[in-house]
């Protein structure tokens, strides 16, 4: 939003693994998006403080880690929470160590999950008042080709059509051809 607000302000842009979306109620449209999906069950406030509640912040952080890694949509049943889909057996990726996760951990232990259940699964349905949404500072995306981000209604055409280019003209994009979500 600050490359939008103030321009002045920004001299480039670089994301991991999400493109630009429009601001407001038209950028992730939540009623296209499949019952149980994380991203809706994250959005209901409480909902995942329950879920998370029954863990300790290293078992959160893991399991965070080996769902989203992954390159199918975390989706969970009527009786299921987002956290019931993880199986304990299920390794780290590769590139994630048990120090990251400590690190991770103590960080989350003093501070909570608040704010990383705020920015982005509460926050996306706001509507900024934004009237001109366009990123004019030259940016780049780097991106997996099995992020499961692809797999959201309308995003494989908003990415590889170019539809994203009528908000950010200056777009470059890497796709990584083993890269996920994370």
């Amino acid at each position: 939003m600050v490359s939008i607000i103030h321009p002045e302000r920004v001299l480039g842009i670089i994301t991991l693994g999400m493109p630009f979306r429009l601001p407001g109620p038209l950028g992730l449209q939540f009623n296209l998006l499949p019952k149980g999906f994380y991203v809706l069950r994250w959005a209901e406030p409480g909902r995942a403080e329950a879920d998370f509640g029954r863990f300790d912040a290293k078992t959160i952080i893991r399991n965070i880690y080996i769902l989203l890694s992954g390159s199918e949509l975390p989706i969970a049943g009527d009786d299921e929470e987002i956290m019931d889909l993880v199986d304990s057996s299920t390794p780290l990726p590769p590139w994630f160590t048990e120090e990251d996760i400590d690190v991770y951990a103590t960080l989350y232990q003093n501070s909570g999950f608040r704010t990383a259940l705020q920015v982005p699964y509460r926050c996306w349905q706001w509507d900024y008042g934004v009237t001109n949404p366009k990123v004019m500072a030259q940016s780049l995306l780097i991106m997996g080709e099995k992020d499961y981000f692809m797999k959201f209604p309308e995003m494989e055409d908003y990415m590889r059509k170019g539809i994203v280019k009528q908000f950010m003209s200056n777009l470059d994009t890497t796709f990584m051809p083993e890269g996920s979500h994370f």
